[in-house]
């Protein structure tokens, strides 16, 4: 399985935004991997049979598809615990805890479709995140849809964070997500 140009620019352009949006946020050192493209099995089998935060969004206008922030259940809490100020070892997540992944999730988000944004000349905007909890494969069945996505992996502070962008909507509207990668001037 392998991504289309386009896809991997605009996955790209947005983990890079995503990314420095991050560090910002966090002031923890943010890499980007390289982008590929993975079978919603294929993530379930790299997570393992641990919990994970989903952290998802339908995405509307020049974008059309799911965003999707996936982070093992460890790391969760460590982010968790550190946008609240409180020990960086993190703990149990409860409701207060997915809050401040949620809003996370909302500041990568919006980077990641500002530099999506740049790529296809269009405004692109996120829906209200959906927040999940939950072994793997159970979790990544019920929020993602059941196609193969484009992942970049992000890693924060040298720990995964997953960033998946699976194209969706109309065909008409995944034929022009596919046709992102001509930057035309016109």
């Amino acid at each position: 399985m392998t991504t289309t140009p386009a896809t991997e620019e605009l996955l790209t352009h947005g983990a890079r935004e995503a990314a420095q949006a991050l560090v910002r946020l966090l002031r923890l050192p943010v890499v980007v991997g390289d982008v590929v493209a993975q079978a919603p099995a294929a993530l379930a089998a790299q997570c393992g049979p641990g919990a994970v935060v989903a952290i998802t969004f339908d995405t509307s206008g020049g974008v059309v598809g799911t965003l999707a922030l996936v982070i093992d259940d460890g790391i969760a809490a460590r982010l968790a615990a550190r946008l609240m100020g409180q020990d960086a070892h993190g703990g149990a997540l409860g409701p207060t805890q997915l809050a401040a992944l949620a809003e996370l999730g909302n500041i990568a988000a919006s980077a990641f479709l500002n530099g999506a944004a740049r790529v296809v000349r269009r405004a692109c905007l996120p829906s209200v995140p959906r927040v999940g909890h939950a072994p793997a494969a159970t979790l990544l069945a019920a929020l993602l849809p059941d196609a193969p996505f484009a992942a970049a992996l992000l890693r924060v502070d040298d720990q995964p964070v997953r960033l998946l962008f699976c194209a969706g909507g109309t065909e008409g509207e995944r034929a022009a997500v596919r046709t992102i990668g001509v930057n035309d001037q016109g």
